[in-house]
């Protein structure tokens, strides 16, 4: 009943007015469960509604241009040249393993002690155990992958621009399933199947890296490791400092 009385925040406000879709606000202090359970309802029904739910973290220091429309971004995203994904990750590996030389082992070490992770926890305050401030849309595209021309994400720091991607969750979206599920200042998640196939599994954690090499560095340190959770996981976790 909480959430009746509680007015999205002006952030939320312009958060759903840019979107433009069908927006399902949620305030902080909301349940765990009541977030969990209306994307797995939207999740369910996406086919049938023709688009792809996406929780949407609204925090006061978003990287968000009110002056821009999501219309001029799409324009923006769709009018650059597309990326070959594959070669795009091999670039950026070879400048690790270039960096690296006989330490590139280390980085990617054994495959071994992974913690799985099967619960979206992007929207997540672990602090209080109830999620911030967010809202689920239903973003009106065909494509999963699409959503990444929808709302400005990326493009600072070692943080992929959007044009990227864009390819990249089409790559992946097309070879695992993969569909982007959590969306806040500084993170990124997708809902996905586990990788069963070890040999498939530390691909992936390679191509992970290279998209966001601050899960390994500054989390579950090698890249084997990343590799041995993936064969286990439900959601895939990025996080750029």
């Amino acid at each position: 009943m909480d959430k009746l009385f509680k007015k999205p925040s002006h952030n939320a406000q312009s958060v759903m007015k840019y979107l433009g879709c069908p927006c399902e606000y949620f305030p902080a202090g909301s349940s765990v469960a009541a977030v969990t359970n209306a994307y797995n309802d939207a999740f369910a029904k996406r086919e049938i509604g023709g688009y792809t739910p996406v929780i949407f973290v609204i925090e006061e220091y978003m990287d968000f241009d009110e002056s821009q429309s999501s219309a001029d971004l799409q324009k923006q995203v769709f009018a650059a040249p597309p990326i070959d994904a594959r070669e795009w990750f091999e670039k950026v590996l070879s400048s690790y393993k270039e960096d690296y030389g006989e330490d590139w082992n280390d980085v990617v070490g054994e495959m071994e002690n992974g913690q799985p992770m099967t619960a979206l926890s992007g929207f997540l305050n672990f602090g209080t155990r109830k999620s911030w401030e967010c809202v689920l849309a239903k973003i009106p595209v065909k494509n999963p992958w699409e959503i990444f021309a929808w709302f400005p994400f990326g493009g600072w720091n070692e943080c992929p621009a959007p044009e990227e991607m864009l390819w990249i969750g089409k790559y992946w979206y097309e070879k695992y399933g993969a569909v982007p599920a959590v969306i806040t200042r500084d993170v990124l998640e997708f809902s996905a199947h586990p990788i069963r196939d070890k040999s498939a599994a530390m691909g992936l954690a390679l191509e992970q890296f290279a998209f966001c090499s601050d899960i390994v560095f500054q989390g579950v340190d090698t890249i084997g490791c990343l590799a041995d959770s993936l064969t286990e996981s439900s959601v895939w976790y990025f996080w750029w400092d």
